[in-house]
């Protein structure tokens, strides 16, 4: 169910990563009389505008997993793991070093061993990546392939040097890398080169087959560590498949047609095996030694090696439809994993893992311990990584990260760190109580918190056991939270509310029955009346018991934000475009104007009487110092324009402007002076904070500060949601 899900799910994250690819600046059109204020002379200005690069101590990202607060009692920070997991490695020798690649959602590295994972994306420009490898000879030095749910010119190798901390692009290709399992990199441990610092000669098995990619099956060859590439000719047929070198630099090649080697640096290759393989692995502690799933003359077997391939010995498969995802203990090759592929190979539901102590001989059905997963146990096609220092050690994605200490017969949560969600929609902290908020989610219902998003309550809104899509909500009190439940995926949202705190859950509906349709996914609240709130078009003045619309030329149909110091005013938009006002709590709304195009946030300086508008991708703002005159002009800001996506100021240091944006290397954006100079707060490749947290704040929707703790909350893309410290000034 979960891959069902997922091979809807990922376009809504693709499309807005696929923005900050594209490196366009969004046009804004024809503007309005009012948007005529804005000329491109303006605009060329805030361009040139510079980022101070000015940083605290404090600004290093923190995750917030959605973590029930049982989770966090059984000492576990929790994380969500909510998007497809393609790939899952140890370095070579070192069992402390692990990675672990999704579709979407990012690539995460632990350095325990596997019990606590960070995202590691610093420098990556692909959504997510597979075949995470590291070499034998220097294991800072690790490749991977970059992916997406489609194919997209920002995918293809990136190479670090820092054992993943950070990253760089050194070949750009249109893959897609969707459902991409192989280990793809293999690195020639014989070539090592003292100033390359780790093995020369690598090789890369690009893709055969592609959704929306170029398909262009090859094999690929580098000579200077992996910073240049040459695809080697006539190599056709060693494309999309999986690939390994031994300590004696043989590589091998197995895929559909067979198993290949070749003993001359990929000059020539011979064919060693026949049958189809589903899966291939090679254990560097066993030099000749290859192993792999195949259909061989009909029947499903496990073919094993110990000669480089001019001899076999096979064990038949029995009960099972399509072994594969075979692995390895480096430790004790007679250890082995795989999982009987159903889920894909036949249609069918849920799929198994299975463990054998004897080289394949017998095999015993794995069991899962998932007490401690915040999100539902789906199914999923699981993928493992035998510790290179523990025999029995196993890791598993099996559907959140797992961890067997038995050599797989069981396996137990252990995906800390893992923020995998969508969050679906933008959100608000509750404007009288800080501590109240609801993020809702594209595959996972959303979570609920009362504690400012420390610990987190699952919302089943849609009823599904798998998840469900919920987008945008506010939380009006303890009690009462509302949201945009659809019924389908892109489908429309409809109004849902719950009056207990998440016990029990229903629509929302007018005097005909008929639910409520809503026209954005944004909620907000008045300051100092807590009966009053807002969700897209709809206005409760009664703590959510009965709905009005706000209607007309002078309706609002998205609240985004409000005045913290407690004036009354209100902002938002009409029919997306049009920015617009009230001073009477959301009974009548008066207009402000037009750019051209939707409006997406808006954030408020009572200090400064200063308007921040979102649209088009860029950052306006207009002087509100005297809203009764009608005039507003509207000005581009100084942070750059084309992909911002959110705005916000800190509810009690105004001062303090927080921007969002689609790009993968400036996030967050912060002004520490109501906008006029602005720092890059998503860490960059280079720098010291590379190594000190998670890679928070990439490609951020959403932007919104706790004004109980400071901190900045963002959440975009498929990584899930971090925050950032208030700054010490």
């Amino acid at each position: 169910m979960k891959k069902t899900l997922k091979l809807i799910s990922l376009l809504l994250c693709v499309a807005m990563l696929l923005v900050s690819f594209a490196g366009c600046t969004k046009d804004t059109g024809d503007a309005s009389s009012v948007a005529s204020e804005v000329s491109s002379e303006a605009s060329s200005e805030a361009e040139k505008q510079s980022f101070t690069g000015t940083y605290f101590d404090t600004d290093i990202w923190q995750q917030v997993p959605m973590v029930s607060k049982a989770i966090k009692d059984a000492g576990h920070d929790g994380g969500e793991g909510c998007q497809a997991m393609l790939y899952i490695s140890y370095a070579p020798t070192n069992g402390k070093l692990a990675f672990m690649g999704t579709d979407v959602g990012g690539v995460y590295r632990s350095t325990d061993g596997g019990d606590n994972w960070d995202l590691c994306t610093t420098g990556m420009h692909a959504a997510g990546g597979t075949s995470i490898v590291a070499d034998p000879t220097n294991e800072n030095r690790v490749l991977l392939c970059g992916t997406n749910s489609g194919g997209n010119n920002a995918n293809g190798l990136y190479l670090s040097t820092d054992a993943g901390c950070s990253w760089k692009g050194v070949f750009n290709a249109r893959v897609c890398g969707f459902r991409d399992v192989r280990t793809q990199i293999a690195f020639d441990p014989t070539s090592y080169d003292e100033k390359i610092g780790g093995s020369s000669i690598v090789y890369w098995s690009r893709e055969s087959s592609s959704h929306n990619g170029d398909s262009v099956p090859a094999l690929y060859k580098s000579t200077d560590g992996g910073e240049t590439w040459t695809m080697i000719e006539n190599s056709a047929d060693y494309g999309g498949s999986y690939i390994y070198c031994n300590k004696d630099g043989a590589l091998i090649v197995g895929n559909g047609k067979g198993i290949f080697v070749s003993t001359d640096k990929a000059a020539t290759f011979t064919k060693v095996y026949s049958g189809e393989v589903f899966s291939m692995d090679c254990v560097y502690t066993k030099t000749n030694n290859i192993y792999a799933t195949a259909r061989d003359n009909g029947a499903l077997v496990l073919a094993k090696s110990t000669n480089l391939g001019k001899t076999w010995e096979k064990e038949m498969f029995t009960n099972m439809i399509l072994p594969t995802y075979l692995r390895v203990s480096p430790v004790n090759p007679n250890r082995m994993v795989i999982m009987d592929d159903t889920i894909s190979g036949a249609g069918k539901y849920p799929g198994w893992v299975y463990s054998t102590a004897d080289g394949g001989k017998t095999w015993t059905k794995g069991g899962r311990d998932a007490s401690l997963s915040w999100v539902p146990a789906n199914s999923d096609n699981v993928k493992f990584a035998f510790s290179p220092t523990e025999e029995k050690t196993v890791l598993a994605t099996w559907c959140f990260i797992c961890k067997s200490t038995d050599g797989g017969i069981n396996f137990k949560w252990n995906n800390d760190g893992y923020n995998g969600i969508c969050v679906g929609g933008k959100f608000n902290f509750n404007v009288n109580n800080h501590n109240l908020v609801f993020i809702a989610s594209q595959d996972y219902n959303g979570g609920f918190s009362t504690d400012g998003g420390k610990t987190w309550k699952y919302m089943r809104w849609s009823g599904k056991g798998w998840g469900g899509w919920t987008y945008g909500g506010y939380v009006i009190n303890k009690n009462t939270v509302v949201t945009g439940d659809a019924k389908s995926m892109f489908g429309a949202t409809y109004m849902w509310i719950t009056y207990d705190g998440g016990e029990t859950f229903q629509a929302v509906t007018n005097a005909n029955g008929e639910e409520l349709w809503c026209a954005s996914k944004i909620g907000c609240g008045v300051v100092g009346n807590d009966k009053i709130a807002f969700f897209a078009q709809w206005r409760t003045t009664d703590g959510g018991k009965t709905w009005s619309e706000m209607k007309g030329g002078t309706g609002c149909q998205a609240v985004y934000t409000t005045d913290y110091s407690g004036s009354g005013l209100l902002f938002g938009a009409y029919s997306g475009y049009y920015a617009c006002y009230s001073k009477d709590n959301g009974e009548t709304w008066n207009k402000i104007g037009t750019i051209g195009t939707n409006v997406d946030d808006m954030a408020y300086d009572y200090n400064t009487k200063t308007l921040f508008i979102v649209s088009g991708g860029i950052l306006y703002t207009v002087d509100f110092s005297n809203p009764d005159a009608g005039e507003f002009k509207f000005k581009t800001a100084g942070c750059g324009s084309g992909s911002v996506t959110s705005v916000c100021i800190d509810p009690e240091k105004p001062n303090i402007v927080y921007v969002g944006t689609e790009d993968m290397d400036r996030g967050v954006i912060r002004s520490l002076d109501s906008g006029k100079t602005w720092t890059v707060l998503t860490m960059q490749s280079g720098e010291d904070r590379v190594t000190k947290g998670p890679a928070g704040g990439r490609v951020s929707g959403i932007v919104r500060v706790n004004a109980n703790t400071g901190e900045l909350f963002t959440a975009g893309g498929c990584t899930g949601v971090y925050k950032i410290p208030r700054p010490a000034v």
